[in-house]
């Protein structure tokens, strides 16, 4: 089997993540076969795998503080393996934090991906920094490996 990734990203601007919630992706590369609409949080695996998934979401503090965890959902049920997160107090508005995780997983035929939002706080991603920069606010790579 020929490996293939889907790669995905949220570009500029913010968007707020609530709890349970998942991040949307605009822009996407490909070569494989995998299904997307843009601007939507559900990337569609159309031939089954071992697929290694990397994710990375760029915060800006609400109120001073940080608490951002994201898990990978895989036909809706997070992967224990993809919770990472991050904690952070006393952070002034202009001030950005990264979080990114990487994990090996199975993913049938036909199952949908998404990157949802586990904390207990509504994330305030944001794609616009320092100089007024558009960044990846949110990005996903799933590379199949076998």
């Amino acid at each position: 089997m020929r490996p293939a990734y889907f790669n995905a990203v949220m570009q500029g601007g913010y968007q707020d993540v609530p709890p349970d919630g998942s991040v949307d992706f605009l822009l996407a590369f490909q070569s494989g076969d995998f299904s997307f609409t843009p601007n939507t949080s559900e990337i569609t695996v159309n031939t089954g795998g071992i697929y290694r998934i990397d994710y990375s979401v760029l915060a800006r503090p609400a109120a001073g503080s940080i608490n951002i965890a994201y898990a990978v959902a895989i036909n809706g049920r997070e992967d224990p393996l993809s919770f990472f997160e991050t904690y952070l107090n006393g952070d002034a508005d202009p001030q950005r934090t990264g979080l990114t995780g990487m994990f090996i997983t199975s993913i049938p035929a036909g199952s949908t991906v998404s990157l949802r939002n586990r904390s207990s706080t509504t994330d305030h991603l944001a794609g616009t920094g320092i100089d007024n920069q558009a960044v990846n606010h949110a990005s996903i790579l799933l590379q199949r490996i076998a």
